[in-house]
């Protein structure tokens, strides 16, 4: 007869287990952070951008408005070009109501000034100089503290009439 036989398994040697669940969390918050950076940087540079168009547009705003007023004084009788287009002449004052300081054309906190005979003493050249304060324009002061900035932008232009 024959004695029963036992059968033995082995089981085969067992890997520790490894603990990745911390790990898995720690790296996805790792990834949230960067994301999180990398979304504040594109928002700043939408900001950033944004302030540089507007910039834009006020300069080119401001050289349309000069050149606009040295086309009137092209086409106005010379006797009369000084006296009606300095500053404080009734032409002058029109046109700047009208097309630096109106509501739907101007600029921000707009003003000019028109100097005749201010370059080399030609009272043929005019120097016309456009101001404006861009809105909610932010620096850091002194302290390194965010503030308002009143810096005042201004476009030049200097120009021979009647030739």
């Amino acid at each position: 007869m024959r004695s029963p036989t036992t059968i033995s398994h082995r089981r085969a040697p067992s890997r520790p287990q490894q603990h990745q669940g911390g790990f898995t969390l720690l790296e996805s918050l790792i990834a949230i952070v960067v994301f999180a950076i990398a979304v504040l940087g594109m928002i700043g540079a939408q900001a950033s951008g944004a302030q540089v168009t507007s910039d834009a547009r006020y300069r080119t705003e401001a050289a349309a408005a000069a050149d606009e007023l040295l086309a009137r004084m092209q086409i106005a009788p010379p006797a009369t070009v000084v006296a009606d287009f300095s500053t404080g002449g009734a032409l002058f004052d029109l046109w700047l109501k009208d097309r630096v300081q109106g509501d739907d054309v101007g600029l921000p906190a707009g003003d000019a000034t028109v100097d005749f005979a201010s370059v080399a003493g030609d009272p043929l050249t005019v120097r016309i100089v456009v101001t404006w304060v861009p809105p909610r324009h932010r620096a850091r002061d002194g302290s390194g503290a965010m503030s308002a900035m009143t810096e005042t932008r201004q476009h030049v232009t200097v120009s021979a009439l009647f030739n």
